[in-house]
């Protein structure tokens, strides 16, 4: 759970207390009746490929700073999932790329800021030059047969261990690409 639960209530200023509401502990205001759900946000990540290549960047900020990750963010106010994707990849990055198909939506529970709904999509490069920006340390392109031993978050298992051959991913990639390896580069 996030460590930002407010003590007061932000509507009248009472002390806020917990109560078991649907069955989880929330902090409630007795006196107005606000309660403080501690909702998941909404965050997208870009796959970008380059035949059996995967773009990715070393995470400058914590959580796991230093480690490697797909290139990804939270979704601005205003912004659709797609739009994220490609703003994010584009901060991080350099590149710039065009959000396709929405290969999977990945459930982070974990992450010490607050969890996650990311929307992964499939991205293709339409043009930039490659160089780490924003909270970014470095970014590189990464062999899918040889990716970095410090991967963040949980992409190992939830992206790139479904993208070797057979996999869901994969087999999606290639439906979509027309079954050709390099589907989503120039």
């Amino acid at each position: 759970m996030p460590a930002e639960k407010f003590r007061f209530c932000p509507r009248c200023a009472a002390k806020l207390k917990p109560r078991l509401i649907g069955g989880n502990e929330l902090m409630a205001c007795d006196s107005c009746g606000y309660v403080q759900y501690l909702n998941p946000v909404g965050a997208a990540a870009g796959l970008v490929l380059r035949g059996e290549e995967v773009l990715l960047v070393q995470r400058g900020i914590e959580p796991f700073k230093g480690a490697w990750a797909i290139p990804a963010g939270y979704q601005d106010p205003g912004e659709s999932p797609a739009e994220a994707a490609e703003r994010e990849i584009l901060e991080e990055t350099g590149l710039e790329v065009r959000a396709g198909a929405l290969l999977d939506l990945l459930w982070v529970p974990d992450d010490p800021r607050k969890p996650a709904n990311v929307a992964l999509f499939a991205c293709t490069l339409t043009g930039g030059n490659l160089q780490a920006a924003d909270d970014a340390m470095s970014a590189q392109w990464f062999s899918l047969a040889e990716l970095p031993a410090d991967i963040a978050f949980d992409n190992k298992a939830q992206v790139f261990d479904r993208l070797v051959a057979g996999g869901d991913l994969r087999r999606r990639l290639d439906a979509l690409s027309g079954n050709s390896p390099s589907g989503f580069v120039d």
